[in-house]
């Protein structure tokens, strides 16, 4: 990796978009600009001129041909696509003075973005729940170390999602209730 790009590990809930938006308009202030969201809470950014940018993240997991009409619109609309991660589309522009740009102008959009991550959660989470049971009998006999740990692993992933469905239903009525 050359001197002027920089990877950065920094986790983010989905429900916490617009504190990783915010953190991504201070890096480029400080002037580190998002090449690419990697991984899950991995990002690399490059060195360039501190610059005054706006990020936005929506959350797209449509097919190929929608989301390249998903993606004219940004485009139509001001806004450069940087990237994907995990259905997470990150996008930014350049911000004008006393501007904030925004690419969902209602709460029901921001809510939609929500309900479209709750509903890919939901079925993750559907999937891990219909498996659980049957995971004790992945080896007949006397389980090992790593039967154990597999399991225990795919209880705690269940958990983590149940948790995230929580935190979205709570993040949606937060913003309905204004």
């Amino acid at each position: 990796m050359s001197a002027k790009t920089l990877r950065k590990a920094k986790w983010f809930w989905g429900w916490q978009d617009e504190k990783e938006e915010a953190w991504l308009r201070e890096m480029a202030g400080q002037g580190w600009h998002l090449v690419s969201p990697r991984f899950p809470g991995i990002y690399r950014l490059a060195a360039g001129e501190p610059r005054n940018v706006v990020y936005r993240l929506d959350f797209f997991s449509e097919s190929k041909k929608e989301y390249q009409a998903y993606l004219q619109l940004f485009r139509d609309a001001g806004w450069e696509h940087v990237g994907a991660m995990s259905g997470w589309q990150h996008v930014r522009q350049e911000a004008r003075p006393g501007e904030s740009p925004e690419i969902f102008t209602d709460v029901e959009s921001k809510v939609g973005k929500y309900e479209r991550l709750m509903t890919y959660l939901g079925m993750l989470f559907a999937v891990f729940v219909i498996f659980l049971p049957s995971l004790g009998d992945v080896v007949p006999g006397k389980p090992t170390a790593l039967d154990v740990a597999f399991v225990v692993f795919w209880t705690g992933l269940t958990v983590l999602l149940a948790f995230g469905l929580v935190m979205l239903y709570r993040r949606i009525r937060q913003l309905k209730r204004g």
